[in-house]
């Protein structure tokens, strides 16, 4: 009887070789590409946690720390160079710009709600205008948050606040920005800061049931080709009046014109705090057909935040921000 004999062919035996300047070739890519991730990756790194040591060169610096949190897609672009690469230390390097993100970001942006506590509860909302000068009555986005008080920035059109008169009686408008609210003012009046011919913020004393609250609307000047010193002398300016305020509440809100990662927010962000989304995520509120930065604020001082949100287009190119505090 015949027999056959069948023969298990090793698997490398089975799988052509490599041609000689393949394999050449693929051991060349592997060390290029672990000094690609290396390189490339420490230096992300070093941009994301001292991104302030980066001498000021106008709009490539301001545009950095305006885009900064989008740094951390170039860690997904890595990934190919790392996984090519088979080796460790491009692993390794891949995880600190990583880590760097997460330690920056992650604590600002997890979403959390938190019950209203004390002996009061306020809320806010603030909205850049821009092309929306129209009936605001007629606007739900941003009056049909009923919020006791509402901080508007680019009013040219004045007319489209008496609409408003029986919801908000009280009312202090200053050049182009103007603060709506449902409860009387002690006293009102324009800030004269530096950096800016004219009138684009103002200061409030408003008397809550709960007590008296210390606001502060702004309109930062506008940044031009990467200019951005006039801001830059209104913000200071303003951050110095915060500072000497004695107030026990204090909010400041409205359009900085400058994200929270600039660094010109800094001794806002040291005296003041800001809740960026109760839902979790960033809050960008510009442009509003795409939101990627968030120019527009709401920070304060001696309340808890119990919510905070940014609010649907009403055809500015901002969108508008709200939150809710407790005493």
């Amino acid at each position: 009887m015949d027999t056959t004999v069948m023969y298990r062919l090793d698997p490398d035996e089975r799988r052509p070789a490599a041609p000689p300047q393949y394999r050449s070739a693929r051991r060349r890519v592997r060390p290029f590409a672990t000094t690609v991730v290396v390189l490339f990756s420490l230096f992300l790194a070093v941009v994301l946690g001292a991104h302030r040591l980066i001498p000021d060169i106008g709009e490539w610096t301001m545009g950095l720390e305006s885009f900064l949190p989008w740094l951390g897609l170039l860690s997904v672009v890595l990934l190919i160079p790392a996984i090519r690469s088979r080796s460790w230390a491009a692993w390794f390097a891949w995880l600190v710009p990583v880590v760097v993100w997460a330690i920056t970001f992650v604590p600002a942006i997890l979403p959390g709600n938190t019950t209203a506590v004390g002996q009061g509860t306020l809320s806010v909302a603030t909205q850049n205008l821009e092309g929306d000068n129209g009936s605001l009555s007629a606007n739900a986005a941003l009056i049909a948050k009923n919020a006791d008080l509402v901080a508007l920035q680019e009013v040219k059109n004045p007319e489209v606040l008496g609409e408003l008169l029986a919801k908000y009686p009280y009312q202090e408008r200053v050049g182009t920005v103007a603060l709506l609210s449902k409860f009387p003012f002690k006293d009102s009046a324009g800030l004269d800061l530096k950096g800016f011919s004219s009138y684009r913020a103002l200061h409030a004393t408003v008397q809550s049931p709960s007590g008296n609250l210390s606001v502060y609307v702004i309109h930062g000047a506008s940044v031009s080709g990467g200019d951005h010193q006039a801001r830059d002398e209104m913000l200071t300016d303003l951050q110095q009046r915060v500072r000497q305020d004695s107030s026990q509440r204090i909010l400041v809100l409205g359009d900085f014109n400058a994200a929270p990662t600039n660094r010109i927010m800094d001794n806002f962000n040291n005296q003041l705090e800001e809740k960026l989304s109760s839902s979790g995520g960033f809050g960008f509120s510009w442009p509003s057909s795409f939101p990627a930065t968030r120019p527009d604020h709401i920070l304060s001082k001696g309340l808890k935040i119990n919510e905070a949100e940014v609010l649907a287009p009403i055809g500015s190119d901002h969108l508008g921000l709200a939150s809710k505090f407790s005493f």
